[in-house]
């Protein structure tokens, strides 16, 4: 099987599974990873978080972003635009539907963060393996943005449910040191 076709199956069978989870499980996952992304030092010192809006069954990291509020920490979003590029903004306001339908600060009202300024970014998936492979959701945006991120910490969030035995990789697809799911903090 091709990679690109391989890719495509192993993402509709872990996106079948996080669906197939209950709103109360996927609830109370989302409460626990929240809890221990809350306690990890990369984002103790973090001043500057790109977080994501959850979509569909994703993991909700919505307490965890109050608890960064209340420290002081300033939240952002993505905002794709054409060619795959994203970028971080500080909403000034509602998140919008973006490209793909998917919440994110308006740009024209919002301010943007170079890359360079990001201490962490939180990573959502369709599936991940134990060695830090990830399968998003094809389009290849965070694996072209992080690379611009010289001191962002980049952390995996997903529930167990997503979990492979093996995400197959291309050259350009980024691994993941540090991981985050109802089980556990996993680090590479």
């Amino acid at each position: 099987m091709e990679l690109n076709e391989e890719k495509k199956e192993l993402r509709r069978l872990a996106l079948a599974r996080r669906d197939a989870l209950s709103a109360e499980a996927r609830a109370a996952a989302s409460a626990e990873i929240c809890r221990l992304l809350a306690g990890l030092p990369e984002l103790g010192a973090a001043k500057t978080v790109l977080g994501y809006a959850a979509v569909g069954s994703e993991c909700e990291l919505s307490a965890l972003y109050e608890t960064l509020a209340a420290r002081g920490a300033t939240l952002a979003f993505p905002v794709c635009g054409e060619g795959g590029r994203m970028e971080a903004f500080v909403p000034a306001g509602p998140l919008v539907p973006g490209r793909f339908a998917i919440p994110e600060p308006d740009p024209e009202r919002s301010h943007r963060l170079a890359p360079e300024e990001l201490d962490a970014v939180l990573v959502p998936c369709a599936a991940f393996d134990g060695e830090g492979g990830r399968l998003g959701r094809g389009g290849g945006f965070y694996d072209r943005f992080l690379p611009r991120c010289p001191r962002a910490k980049a952390i995996l969030t997903a529930f167990e449910a997503q979990r492979l035995e093996r995400v197959p990789r291309a050259a350009h697809d980024l691994g993941f040191p540090l991981l985050v799911t109802e089980a556990g903090a996993f680090r590479k």
